[in-house]
């Protein structure tokens, strides 16, 4: 068989059916195609080698423009679908579209290229058509509204898909986990150039299938209506410092100063819904943001005086509410006037779904505002810190420095899983660093080894025959009670489990769980949070 060269690569990209951008570090593109040429109506001369903000200077502050900055400087992968990002490019399937401003819809996949031993790293936008798809949405919808007498029908249609989906989600996870797994440990063989490219290729497959599924899901709930509030460990802080980082280089357009300020006596580490508390904090400060010219913005974090709630308040130097208004901002689709929405924009629902988070959570939000000085909210919700452990190796597990295999701790593990590629798998991540491991192929076996002996941390697989690991969590939980084991000294259970929806996590850690890894699991990870317990 002949070997493809340069020229037929570049004949292959340039004919393809699907739109190519691609650019280098400085943002200058370097290679396009017909496809593109052809939809944006500009010529391959003006294109090569020019700026991308000179050519699409309306991107500057989009989506499409920040994941492509993380493509560039962070090497992110993403995936851009046409109902968060509508219409990216100024693109046009024909001239009469062209003519009255009818864009194509697109589906973005911003992919970073590296090459190994090289340091030019380059940005490949791949850009799908996908107007047909959303000709075929909207008739759906229309077809859905005249089905709404069937709601009860269509609520049982909908909770049989959310099951399939977990269901398909566990059953590609799984094999997913062996291919990603199979992949690190192939990448620490001796390789050709030519093989270290093809792993490069079926790793980025890999992960973009990951992102694909993980799409499907969070769809799926959306569609159902099902909002529960998740309990989890998260770090306030850097809770915080990510949200913020979000406004930064809008509040440095505006000359805005924004910062924020967490009080000491809050612990590193809270328990709850570190996702929907960001929901909140991204809808405050976007309002604050929208409605401030001029200022400043802060954040502030503190304890009540019982210990017991957490308030955190947004401030702003922005144009203020109307006394008379104040008790209504909260309701749907309120503004302060018509002309605050002619300006401002908005739908009005934003300061409702805050409420109605924060509510969930348990908590009350209020505001204090003035016409012209800025505005206040405030919202209280209730507090579980947690003590700090007697450990500085770092806050987070994920940025703790992981040691050569020689100077890692020796233990003890006992595996629960019955999948044998899977076993396969985490004894291949192991194999150069000193851990022993037990293997459990179901829940009662896991529960009978615990008892007879000792572990310093078990891996715990959710779904196994004759005894699943949520059983086996809870049965050594109970033989940690009867033998009076405090809960500082229980044993590290690590969950591995192909179930990512937020109930089944839930379940998990009221089952006892201690951490919870999603499949598939990535052997750095597994190390990282596992020398976590072991070095605390």
């Amino acid at each position: 068989m002949n070997s493809l060269n340069e020229k037929h690569l570049l004949a292959i990209i340039k004919k393809s059916g699907i739109g190519i951008l691609i650019l280098d570090k400085n943002l200058n593109i370097v290679l396009t195609n017909s496809w593109f040429i052809k939809s944006s109506g500009i010529k391959e001369k003006d294109l090569i080698n020019a700026s991308f903000l000179d050519i699409f200077p309306e991107l500057i502050n989009t989506r499409t423009f920040k994941s492509i900055k993380l493509c560039l400087d962070f090497s992110q992968y993403s995936i851009l679908t046409h109902t968060l990002n509508p219409f990216p490019f100024p693109l046009y399937d024909n001239e009469k579209n062209r003519e009255i401003g009818n864009r194509i819809y697109q589906y973005l996949h911003i992919i970073p290229i590296s090459i190994e031993d090289e340091t030019d790293s380059f940005c490949m936008i791949q850009i799908s058509d996908v107007s047909q798809q959303v000709v075929r949405e909207k008739l759906l919808r229309e077809k859905m509204t005249l089905a709404n007498q069937r709601e009860i029908e269509a609520q049982k249609a909908s909770q049989a898909k959310t099951d399939f989906l977990a269901s398909m989600s566990h059953e590609i996870r799984t094999p997913l986990n062996a291919i990603l797994g199979m992949t690190d440990t192939l990448n620490e063989t001796e390789l050709t150039e030519e093989q270290q490219e093809y792993l490069t290729v079926l790793r980025n497959s890999g992960k973009a299938l990951f992102n694909i599924i993980n799409d499907i899901l969070d769809l799926s709930r959306i569609e159902s209506g099902k909002l529960e509030m998740e309990h989890i460990h998260f770090s306030i802080r850097d809770l915080m410092k990510d949200t913020i980082s979000m406004f930064y280089m809008k509040a440095q357009t505006k000359g805005i100063d924004i910062k924020f300020n967490v009080d000491e006596e809050i612990a590193e580490s809270i328990a709850g819904d570190s996702t929907r508390l960001q929901q909140v904090l991204i809808n405050l400060l976007s309002n604050a943001m929208k409605f401030t010219e001029s200022g400043r913005i802060s954040v502030n974090a503190s304890l009540g005086e019982n210990k017991k709630n957490l308030i955190i308040s947004v401030e702003d130097t922005g144009i203020g509410i109307p006394r008379e208004k104040l008790d209504s901002i909260f309701e749907s689709f309120t503004q302060v006037d018509s002309s605050t929405t002619r300006k401002y924009g908005g739908t009005g629902l934003g300061l409702t779904i805050t409420k109605k988070l924060i509510q969930l959570m348990g908590g009350e939000i209020s505001v204090v505002s003035h016409v012209g000085i800025g505005s206040k909210f405030s919202f209280e919700i209730p507090y579980e810190g947690f003590i700090k452990r007697n450990s500085d190796i770092h806050k987070h597990w994920l940025n703790l420095e992981l040691p050569e295999p020689e100077n890692f701790p020796k233990c003890n593990i006992l595996l629960a899983e019955d999948s044998e590629e899977n076993i396969f798998i985490i004894k291949t991540f192991f194999r150069k660093y000193p851990i022993n491991i037990s293997i459990a192929y179901n829940g009662k076996e896991a529960v009978t080894k615990y008892k007879s002996q000792k572990f310093d941390i078990i891996l715990m697989d959710m779904q196994m025959p004759e005894m699943d690991g949520l059983e086996a969590t809870r049965e050594i939980r109970k033989i940690e009670v009867a033998n009076q084991i405090k809960a500082s000294d229980s044993i590290p259970i690590i969950a591995i489990s192909a179930n990512v929806q937020k109930e089944d996590i839930s379940k998990s850690f009221l089952a006892g769980i201690t951490s919870y890894l999603p499949k598939p699991v990535r052997k750095h990870e597994i190390l990282k949070l596992m020398y976590f317990y072991l070095a605390m």
